[in-house]
């Protein structure tokens, strides 16, 4: 009769999984390490519920992604670029209108910022002047280069 043994062993920062077939009358010296002995039923279930987490984690973060309109996904990527700059690779591919701009930090209470406020914030930067393009999905209003944008919005706020 021999014992399955089955460790996962976790140090400086490695995990393996080892299975040695032990005969229960020849000692083996060891050096003390945590282990735990599963049987194979046990290690297989363990093994297909943490699958099924991580597939469940990685449906639902799809489903998220899934559902954003290219809308939320422009003022997301609006929001990291102004956050930090590397976050579009080239910022001045990227457009934006004053919807987007006047929702990058909304009001205390949730909302857009107001139009007037966006015409004080173009006066005040000098986006007025700055190339803009009609946008397509939106006819008369007018769109910013990302790059544009963040110059704008970094004068604003540096005045405060």
């Amino acid at each position: 009769m021999t014992l399955d043994v089955i460790c996962w062993l976790c140090g400086n920062g490695g995990a393996a999984i080892s299975s040695r077939k032990i005969p229960p009358t020849k000692a083996i010296p060891m050096e003390a390490i945590q282990a735990l002995v599963l049987t194979n039923a046990q290690l297989r279930d363990m093994l297909t519920e943490a699958a099924r987490q991580g597939a469940a984690l990685a449906v639902a973060d799809l489903r998220t992604e899934l559902h954003q309109t290219p809308d939320n996904t422009t003022l997301q990527k609006l929001r990291a670029y102004i956050a930090d700059p590397a976050t579009a690779p080239n910022p001045r591919d990227e457009w934006a209108h004053s919807g987007f701009i006047r929702q990058i930090e909304p009001t205390p209470r949730g909302k857009p910022k107001s139009s007037a406020w966006f015409m004080k914030f173009q006066r005040e930067t000098g986006l007025a002047e700055c190339f803009n393009r009609p946008s397509p999905g939106y006819g008369r209003r007018r769109e910013w280069s990302f790059y544009d944008i963040k110059l704008a919005w970094d004068t604003y706020y540096r005045r405060r």
